[in-house]
């Protein structure tokens, strides 16, 4: 067993299954692993490959972040965009999440805890375009994937109104299409990388997105780690 579907009443439970029938994502993720011999750890660990859709249903959704896919380090991974367990060492891309966070928004950030847990919490989906990867390899993936991420955008940009889509690097941008720009918000920068060209410590994301939040009369987002 490689990914271990949620169990709530949620409209992701049926979304979610729906998906992984369609594009054989079980399947694909066994041959994959019989490449490799079975000699490759797969992350994130089966039961957390969905945790970003156990916390509130589709009409409590507020904002999209969009990442790549999984870390590849052991322990990293939490099925969380960005986001590591607290007390493991914070990755680069998030350091400057924090330091914009703290730039723009007056919130002081807690540098040793990545866990984004809270802003799930309050209706904010991490979502990576790919939900697995073996250790060490990143988007080794990517083609198990493919499609996937893309039909939950449709979906999710279909059957619902007023969500703010971040789209933060090339990546992430290529969903832009898929989204209709007069029912949605869509937040474009470049990657939180260091290695982006235009750093990300001045992006106004976290302000724009509570100042849609607070006119929509939805409430802000507290960025706040601590």
């Amino acid at each position: 067993m490689f990914i271990e579907l949620i169990e709530n009443n949620f409209v992701w439970n049926r979304v979610l299954k729906d998906l992984i029938k369609k594009y054989g994502i079980e399947n694909k993720l066994i041959e994959e692993n019989k490449r490799y011999n079975g000699e490759l750890k797969i992350y994130p660990k089966p039961e957390l490959v969905f945790s970003a859709f156990n916390y509130f249903d589709l009409k409590d959704l507020k904002v999209v972040i969009i990442g790549q896919d999984p870390y590849i380090n052991e322990n990293q991974a939490m099925g969380l965009s960005f986001s590591v367990p607290n007390g493991m060492k914070v990755p680069p891309s998030l350091k400057n999440v924090y330091k914009c966070i703290e730039n723009t928004c007056n919130v002081k950030m807690d540098y040793t805890n990545g866990d984004l847990t809270n802003w799930v919490k309050e209706g904010v989906l991490l979502l990576n375009k790919t939900l697995t990867v073996f250790e060490k390899l990143s988007n080794s993936h990517k083609k198990i994937w493919k499609g996937f991420a893309n039909d939950l955008i449709k979906y999710i940009g279909d059957n619902s109104k007023g969500i703010i889509f971040v789209l933060w690097g090339n990546d992430a941008k290529a969903l832009k299409k898929l989204i209709d720009s007069n029912i949605h918000h869509i937040l474009e920068h470049t990657h939180p990388s260091p290695l982006a060209r235009n750093p990300f410590i001045n992006c106004n994301h976290f302000i724009e997105i509570n100042k849609i939040l607070e006119k929509s009369n939805k409430g802000k987002i507290n960025w706040s780690n601590f």
